[in-house]
């Protein structure tokens, strides 16, 4: 290798940041394929190994965070991965980058974990994931789950209570008058979705309120499930006086389908969203959500994870189940 090659030298040759030359070496997402490929045949070139990297030799380390999703190609909607990766990165420890995968694609291509990181955050979603995160632990690898609370004690877990968050919902349209509530529920197998519907149906029951079968669908957290499942509550006859959506993207998609069909919202119908995301507060009409605390999931995440890569002891192991809150916007209407 040639000393006077460095990560600058690529840079000033490719007429690009170090960044990005440092994140094409370490195939980071945020690099096109193109200048990746460009950059690797610069750096063979330049006889430059981004495996000699001086400071990850010294350290021991690959400055790399893995970040692993349940499936990016269903259920996780857009929304929600991409605030979930603006905020991972905003708050990352400085130095490194993050590496981007799915348990659901290591599935599919029959792969093993790469286990060029220095720790591991599993957004997680479903208990799918749980032979993923057993491995991972097993590596002895800092780990930290993120989203889904996890039946184990030995790995730090932030969650969301989309439970009490959904009884937070439901006990609010109660208080605006509606009796005559659906629900468009979220992909069957992700926790989330079964703790929603479960706190759904257990807020109707205490209160004695009949629940309608035509007025309950399943969706897959997509804004398309949403529109297709509106569309079936619509065309099923009684229609409800409001919709509870399991998260905003489907509400949206919803909302969309009623104003397809001539109904006005939220005179007519009504709607609550789940997740808070960034675009709900821009939506017409501005959509009243239960905002889940993912920047606190995502700050505690992190810090516990830089301080496990560190060395740091923290004890005790923490696992959280943090509450989410009503936002009050536009679309829900107060009836008698």
């Amino acid at each position: 290798m040639n000393d006077k090659v460095t990560i600058k030298t690529i840079a000033k040759m490719a007429n690009v940041s170090h960044t990005t030359v440092s994140r094409a070496l370490n195939n980071s997402p945020l690099v096109k394929e193109k200048t990746k490929k460009e950059i690797r045949e610069l750096a063979e070139r330049l006889n430059y190994s981004p495996n000699l990297n001086a400071k990850a030799l010294v350290e021991h380390r690959s400055f790399i965070i893995a970040v692993y999703f349940t499936d990016l190609n269903s259920g996780t909607s857009p929304s929600f991965m991409s605030e979930m990766l603006h905020q991972i990165k905003e708050m990352l420890p400085a130095g490194y980058e993050i590496a981007v995968d799915s348990f659901a694609g290591l599935r599919r291509a029959n792969q093993s974990i790469n286990l060029r990181f220095d720790g591991a955050l599993v957004v997680s979603q479903s208990s799918s994931d749980d032979v993923y995160i057993d491995q991972l632990a097993k590596t002895g690898k800092p780990v930290v789950v993120l989203n889904r609370e996890i039946e184990r004690d030995d790995l730090f877990n932030y969650a969301s209570d989309d439970y009490s968050g959904t009884v937070t919902a439901i006990e609010y349209l109660l208080r605006m008058g509606h009796k005559k509530i659906g629900i468009i529920s979220g992909k069957e197998e992700f926790a989330s979705s079964q703790n929603r519907l479960n706190a759904f149906v257990d807020v109707l029951n205490k209160h004695n309120i009949n629940l309608n079968d035509n007025w309950m669908v399943t969706g897959d957290y997509s804004v398309k499930s949403g529109y297709n499942a509106m569309e079936k509550i619509l065309n099923a006859g009684e229609l409800p006086t409001c919709i509870f959506a399991s998260n905003d993207d489907m509400a949206m998609g919803a909302i969309r389908a009623c104003q397809d069909y001539g109904f006005n919202v939220p005179d007519q119908i009504s709607f609550v969203g789940f997740d808070g995301s960034a675009y709900s507060n821009y939506f017409i009409p501005r959509l009243t959500t239960i905002k889940k605390p993912m920047r606190e999931i995502t700050n505690k995440g992190l810090k516990t994870l830089n301080n496990l890569i560190n060395n740091k002891n923290i004890t005790p192991i923490e696992f959280m189940n943090i509450k989410p809150s009503l936002v009050v916007r536009e679309s829900v209407k107060k009836i008698n």
